[in-house]
């Protein structure tokens, strides 16, 4: 379906090849030698061989301006087609675009949360490290160290009582 900003804008551009708008609403018909005639629907939508079967009888002036109208004709529809079709590509382009931008922002999002996690968990790191390491010096004898464990064990009975 056509929207109608780009009727407009297909009238405009037919209107400065110097076609005038009346002539594309009401549908122009072309008599031929035998009375009838084509409105440019017709034209454009019927087959060559049905094309053919019309300009039989014909001189070949009337064939070969039908013929150039019909091309015409064809190629303004090819050409607004285009146009929406253009149109439509960006369009669909640019939300493509804002959803990739949107995924980009929460992974963005999401990494910088890692880096303070990672950055947390180094910190951590290197402060169990440091206890460690103070636990793992050796004893001077005679000395408990300050971050020794007594572990108290207790045997069964006293265990029940």
């Amino acid at each position: 379906m056509i929207r109608s900003e780009y009727l407009g804008d297909l009238f405009n551009s037919l209107r400065s090849e110097g076609v005038r708008a009346e002539a594309l609403i009401r549908h122009k018909r072309e008599p031929g030698e035998n009375g009838t005639s084509l409105t440019d629907d017709e034209l454009v939508t019927m087959s060559v061989r049905e094309l053919n079967q019309h300009l039989r009888g014909m001189s070949k002036e009337e064939i070969l301006q039908l013929k150039q109208r019909r091309r015409t004709l064809k190629n303004r529809g090819y050409a607004a087609s285009c146009r929406v079709k253009r149109v439509t590509q960006k369009e669909e382009l640019e939300k493509q675009k804002a959803q990739l931008q949107q995924e980009v922002d929460k992974l963005a999002t999401e990494n910088a949360s890692m880096k303070v996690e990672l950055d947390a968990l180094r910190s951590k790191y290197e402060a169990l490290q440091s206890f460690a390491r103070t636990v793992a010096r050796p004893l001077i004898p005679g000395k408990v160290a300050a971050t020794s464990v007594i572990t108290i064990v207790k045997s069964k009975t006293e265990a029940r009582s």
